[in-house]
């Protein structure tokens, strides 16, 4: 009875074996080619309002042997079944279907990109439980840095494990089981970090860098210049006292009264040495002296106005 049972599990296991990839043999199986699939469920299209790109890096050493457990399986089931081969490696596998699943989701994922998203797989595993039931387990560690390597969502492991259905194939277990590990990260606190804040000082240390990916990009300053008499040219320059920030020649915008809304497009400047930045306003008409206004732009960031009226003095 014993060895009816054995000659029964070990059909049942080669059915299961024989639905999970390339089989070069079915009765005393060498070797079987499992290929890894991609999860083709339905993602939820969340985060459309992210500005920021991100770069996806993954890396894991699983492979071979780590991938396959049958300690529970008994002496004869173990010599009976096939040596495992997984196609393609973890790594690919990974960076495809994370990449794929963030984009999904409207990740704006790009091979270069100030933000990258680490992904390091330390479990990507098929056991078997019993002689009927397989199960496949994944872990893996995400964070999140910026272009400095500075630390934005600290080094947080997640995992799934899942039972595989009686005659799914294994590497769509994989795939599944994978999309599942994807799905329990926190991709609200990702999305944070790759959305403009809504002010300035919410990212003090963030500099422009004209790629229009931080919030004094996207700080709207209105200009108000007027001046007694009317008609008077009116320029300006950055006087800075930073090396972040360099200053610049003076640069015509219009004349008197002039009015606009601009944004800002000063490389290197922040929130946090815009204290150490000045805007200078000069008027200038025929027949009258040239005056200069300086505006601290710390203040003009929180105000988000430079305003100022001229009385110009005839040159005598």
């Amino acid at each position: 009875m014993k060895f009816i049972n054995k000659i029964i599990a070990f059909i049942a296991i080669t059915l299961l074996v024989s639905s999970c990839g390339l089989t070069k043999k079915i009765y005393g199986i060498s070797e079987v080619e499992v290929m890894l699939t991609p999860y083709h469920g339905v993602v939820p299209q969340t985060y459309n309002d992210l500005q920021k790109q991100v770069r996806v890096v993954v890396d894991s050493n699983v492979a071979g042997e780590d991938m396959y457990d049958d300690s529970n399986l008994s002496a004869f089931l173990r010599k009976a079944l096939p040596h495992y081969t997984f196609t393609p490696s973890v790594k690919v596998f990974a960076q495809d279907a994370t990449t794929s699943y963030m984009q999904q989701m409207r990740f704006d994922v790009a091979n270069s990109a100030d933000y990258t998203f680490n992904v390091n797989i330390s479990t990507f595993k098929l056991k078997w439980i019993d002689k009927k039931t397989a199960e496949v387990e994944v872990r893996l560690t995400y964070r999140l840095v910026n272009e400095a390597n500075e630390t934005l969502v600290p080094a947080t492991t997640v995992s799934s494990t899942i039972t595989l259905a009686q005659t799914e194939q294994f590497g769509n277990g994989f795939g599944r089981c994978y999309a599942d590990a994807l799905r329990k990260i926190n991709w609200d606190r990702i999305a944070d970090c790759l959305r403009v804040a809504k002010q300035a000082k919410q990212e003090a240390n963030a500099q422009v860098t004209g790629a229009g990916d931080t919030a004094l990009e996207h700080t709207v300053i209105r200009w108000y210049i007027v001046s007694a008499p009317q008609g008077a040219d009116v320029s300006w320059r950055v006087v800075s006292s930073t090396p972040d920030v360099a200053n610049t020649n003076s640069n015509f915008v219009g004349s008197t009264p002039y009015e606009s809304t601009e944004s800002f497009d000063i490389k290197g400047l922040t929130y946090n040495n815009s204290g150490n930045v000045q805007i200078e306003v000069s008027c200038e008409k025929p027949g009258y002296l040239t005056q200069r206004k300086r505006f601290n732009l710390r203040q003009v960031i929180d105000q988000k106005e430079i305003s100022a009226k001229f009385n110009l003095i005839k040159d005598e």
